[in-house]
Formats: structure tokens, C-alpha cells, sequence
């Protein structure tokens, strides 16, 4: 199979060619990854209806917290299980044990059961909160702690099944009868979900995208049983079947999409190796991309009601005065 082929494939599964449910997008794509709101809102943009997309109650049925690789993501409420399975379970001794920034065991405990009681008695916002912990004599130095944004506390709650946290808003609500699937179950779900909604894909793509050892990835796809076929001369893997689709002429893809964390960033067919440190920066960014006649060109981003492009392949003239028109375009529908 050529690379074009293959390409129009991926597309085509990621949702990026025909519109597809928020159910669909979750399911195929195991979640959107979601560490920005705003680039998270586009990817869905780009894979819904515009009706349903503005219509805007298909985000009452998402989560937007830690999930794969242990990164935020957006995905289904009513998969909260899978996600937070038996082997991403927080350990309890999180509230036994002082932290390296002088988290006391106690201090944990205080404010972990007072945010439990008082999200027993309805959903509230992260600021909600933080008044409440306030008025019990909170300090500085346990606010920065307990409402850490890289985790903290609420992080551990995440992952202990016991809150869960609204797509749209920072709200927090206390989660109910949770039943954890076992981590065998889980994880081999949400590898059939990579094989059957990214693929096919090399070994290589799937270890950059689990962060998993060679053996653990190997593990999996002996019980899926996949199909295998070569992509310019690379072994490649899948589950389902192959849809052949045609390029488009031009896609604005958000960042951190899954169309560019799904596949090892150094041997990526869209995009020349040399153009990396564009789309993937040394601080772990991964920027939003322009998709034109078969590759990754540009970087975009929106200062405002605009687009701004960066451009960093080698244009013509006349394709830039091209891609200038689709700047325009997609700048009015966003």
C-alpha cells in the first residue's frame, strides 16, 4: 500500500473526512486528549456535524480528566470504568503518606473528606471549592497542595473513582457506584480501540502511543489477533476493515489532535521529519497543524477572531495564495 493510500485510511477512521456521534469519536479514538480546552473543542468541531457540534448537549456526556499515558482527556462519563480501571486505581496510601512538598497525611485527609461531604450534597466548581476550604482556615501553602493543577488531591480522587470532573466547566461532581473493570479487561479494550480506530500501525506507533514497554504492546496484539499489511514496505497492523478515502484538499487539525499523537512523531507519512520541532516543540506542545495536498505545511493558530499561519514548508506562490483562501474559509467557521 502507498503512504497517499494509506493516509486517506487514517483520515477516513480518525473521523476527520465524514462527520461522526461524540460516541463514535470516543469509541474510535479511545477519547480526545484534552490538556487544552480550547484545542480539544476543535477536534471535536472538526469531526462533528455542525448542527450537532453547536447544539452543544453531547458535552453533558463527557469527562474531561487523566486518563491515557496519564494525560487529560475528554471521553464518555459512562466509560469512566474502563479509563480508570483497576491498574490506574490510586493507591490509598496517597493519604497516609506525606508528600515531597510537605503534604501532610493529615492535612490530605481533612480536605479530602470535607470535598467528599460536600460534593455528596450536589456538583461544584474548583473556585466553589476553594472559597469552602477557605472559610475552614485553608492556608496558602495547603491551597497550592490540595488544588495543585497538575494533579494535587483532586487528582488522586480522580483516580480513586470517587469525583469526576465536567468537560465543559471545572466542575466536580461526587461519582456513584463505581466498579473499576479489571486492568486485563480494560487495557485490552482500549488497545482494540487503537488498532481498530488508528490503524493500521506500525509496532513503533502503538509503543509512542500506550508510552508502553515492547512486550507489554506484543502481549496485546497476539490476543487481538490482528491482520496485518505493508505500508511502503513497513509492516502495519488493524483490526476491521479498510476504507479507501480521497485526500482533501485542506484540513485545520487542533493541536495535540489524536491524528498526531497516534503515530511515532519521527517516522510520521504527513509531515517531513525535518519540520518536527514545528509541530512537536521541546516543551511538550504539539501545535495545530494545516493538512494540504497530502502533508502537514503549516502550524495555525487564533489570536482573537483570527488564524495566524506559520508556514514551513517550501510553498509557491500560487499555493500559498491557496492556502490563504482556506485560511479564510476555515477562520469564518471557527
Amino acid at each position: 500500500m502507498h503512504h497517499d493510500t494509506w493516509k486517506g485510511i487514517i483520515l477516513q477512521k480518525q473521523g476527520l473526512l465524514k462527520p461522526q456521534s461524540v460516541q463514535q469519536i470516543c469509541q474510535n479514538l479511545n477519547g480526545l486528549q484534552a490538556q487544552f480546552q480550547p484545542y480539544v473543542h476543535v477536534g471535536f468541531r472538526n469531526r462533528m456535524t455542525a448542527e450537532d457540534f453547536h447544539e452543544g448537549s453531547w458535552q453533558e456526556e463527557l469527562t474531561r480528566q487523566w486518563s491515557i499515558r496519564r494525560t487529560v482527556h475528554a471521553y464518555l462519563k459512562s466509560e469512566i470504568p474502563l479509563y480508570i480501571h483497576e491498574g490506574r486505581l490510586a493507591s490509598t496510601e496517597y493519604l497516609k503518606t506525606e508528600g515531597r512538598d510537605g503534604f501532610s497525611p493529615q492535612t490530605k485527609q481533612k480536605y479530602h473528606q470535607l470535598i467528599l461531604e460536600t460534593l455528596e450534597q450536589g456538583p461544584m466548581t474548583r473556585e466553589e471549592l476553594k472559597a469552602l476550604c477557605r472559610a475552614k482556615k485553608m492556608t496558602q501553602e495547603e491551597e497550592k497542595q490540595v488544588f495543585n493543577a497538575w494533579g494535587g488531591l483532586f487528582r488522586y480522587m480522580v483516580e480513586r473513582g470517587e469525583v469526576y470532573q465536567e468537560y465543559g466547566a471545572k466542575r466536580f461532581h461526587r461519582l456513584t457506584d463505581f466498579q473499576p473493570l479489571s486492568r486485563e479487561k480494560a487495557e485490552l479494550e482500549i488497545a482494540r480501540r487503537y488498532f481498530a480506530g488508528f490503524g493500521p500501525v506500525s509496532l513503533a506507533d502503538a509503543r509512542y502511543y500506550f508510552k508502553e514497554n515492547k512486550s507489554t504492546v506484543l502481549n496485546w496484539m497476539k490476543q487481538l489477533d490482528l491482520k496485518t499489511l505493508e505500508v511502503a514496505g513497513e509492516e502495519r497492523f488493524y483490526l476491521g476493515e479498510l476504507t479507501e478515502a480521497q485526500l482533501p484538499d485542506c484540513l485545520f487539525i487542533a493541536g495535540f489532535d489524536q491524528l498526531l499523537l497516534g503515530y511515532e512523531k519521527k517516522a510520521n507519512p504527513f509531515f517531513d521529519p525535518k519540520y518536527i520541532r514545528q509541530i512537536y516543540t521541546l516543551t511538550g506542545i504539539v501545535k495545530p497543524v494545516v493538512f494540504y495536498k497530502g502533508r502537514l505545511v503549516a502550524t495555525w493558530r487564533r489570536d482573537k477572531d483570527r488564524i495566524e499561519l506559520a508556514i514551513f514548508e517550501n510553498l509557491t506562490s500560487r499555493e500559498q495564495k491557496e492556502l490563504e483562501c482556506y485560511r479564510q474559509v476555515n477562520e469564518e467557521r471557527l
